[in-house]
């Protein structure tokens, strides 16, 4: 069996591929930091096509006099048992912003001193303290007083840290992964405006949004769209899976030991579709004393088809019943308009919209022109498979 990395890899390097590019355009716009030119950055591109390791390895070649910090929002999103709050979004930027400086360490006690006249400046006394973390050795307010005053602190850190070191610290990146759950906070637009309103009046800070989403999504225009709150102002990569030679190239430079026949790899393709996620994990399960042809790779694509969209196995297991019902209908229909969806579904149009919602915002469901659409073509196929298999989807 081939053993291929499923996650980043600690060994970054010897998996990275064909993202040289995007890298050099990522690193050239950061370095920007140290003329005190902000650029901000929207990286798209859907589950599966490898911008999560591009980012890891982008972070891997910032500078040691720019710090970096990352929240996922996803994993504040599923922590939260009731509703996603900018409180709880801040909070855990703060925390991650302090850990960056931490692990940087220059000029520790003057910067310490700085965020102690910020914290006073701030009037944060006015919050409810609450001794669960401390920024360096000041503690953290309890969050959910007095949201404009901690809202100013954590946006004012980043550029304060950069002033409070005497040059030492050049600029500060702060990557907002699955920005898209944002849309889940009851006034997405005041969020995202608010993290604008600090950025023009900071020269040594840049934000990097990543997202799993087409660059069309709703929230995209929110973020950088003519009236959303970036205003097109941000330099948009949208990172897009690997053409067809570029997959063969992949396999041949770091899984060579597989073996095909020319109609097993262009089968090979047609089933992974050049997502960098499915090719490593279907690869994990083929062996390297055989020659695929094509007849072979369908076999085996679908005995371990659950092994191979493993993420989206795990993504169903989290859905509701009513977005399970609402993605089946979807899926039975390819694309489907809002009024048919609605005969086709057992509840109201109102909890439809809503739930509609949450599958957009998840990266799950698109809405192009007038027309719903499942984003993922390995979540049509698994669902395909499954009612083919067992003549039923999937509970």
């Amino acid at each position: 069996m081939v053993a291929i990395p499923l996650g980043i890899p600690e060994d970054i390097n010897k998996y990275f591929y064909n993202r040289e590019k995007e890298l050099i355009q990522l690193k050239s716009l950061v370095e920007n930091l140290k003329h005190n030119v902000a650029n901000h950055i929207l990286l798209t591109g859907f589950r599966g096509v490898g911008k999560s390791f591009l980012l890891k390895k982008f972070i891997t070649t910032i500078p040691e006099d720019i710090l970096v910090c990352a929240i996922d929002i996803s994993k504040i999103y599923a922590i939260e048992k009731s509703k996603l709050t900018e409180e709880e979004i801040l909070y855990k930027l703060l925390y991650q912003m302090n850990e960056a400086v931490k692990k940087q360490g220059n000029g520790y006690k003057k910067i310490t001193q700085s965020i102690s006249n910020l914290l006073n400046k701030l009037k944060v006394h006015n919050y409810d303290f609450k001794d669960i973390e401390s920024l360096f050795s000041i503690p953290i307010p309890n969050f959910n007083l007095n949201y404009q005053k901690l809202s100013e602190l954590v946006m004012e850190f980043p550029q304060k840290i950069v002033d409070a070191s005497n040059g030492k610290i050049k600029g500060f990146v702060i990557i907002i992964d699955e920005f898209q759950l944002i849309s889940e906070l009851e006034s997405p637009d005041s969020f995202l405006w608010l993290i604008r309103s600090f950025t023009q009046e900071q020269d040594n800070v840049s934000y990097v949004f990543t997202g799993s989403t087409s660059t069309s999504s709703e929230m995209v225009e929110k973020l950088n769209g003519i009236t959303g709150a970036f205003g097109q102002r941000m330099f948009q990569l949208d990172i897009r899976p690997f053409s067809q030679d570029l997959t063969y190239n992949y396999l041949n430079d770091k899984i060579s030991e597989i073996k095909f026949h020319k109609n097993g790899l262009e089968r090979f393709y047609k089933c992974t579709r050049g997502y960098p996620a499915y090719i490593n994990s279907f690869c994990n399960l083929l062996s390297s004393d055989k020659i695929y042809d094509e007849k072979l790779i369908i076999e085996e694509f679908y005995i371990k088809f659950d092994q191979i969209a493993i993420k989206w196995v795990f993504i169903w297991s989290s859905l509701s019943k009513e977005e399970k019902e609402i993605i089946i209908a979807i899926n039975e229909s390819k694309s489907i308009k809002l009024k048919d969806l609605t005969e086709k579904v057992s509840f109201s149009k109102g909890t439809l919209i809503k739930f509609l919602n949450k599958l957009k915002n998840k990266g799950i469901v698109s809405h192009i022109n007038t027309d719903y659409l499942i984003e993922d073509y390995m979540l049509s196929t698994w669902l395909n498979h499954q009612k083919k298999e067992n003549d039923y989807y999937p509970l």
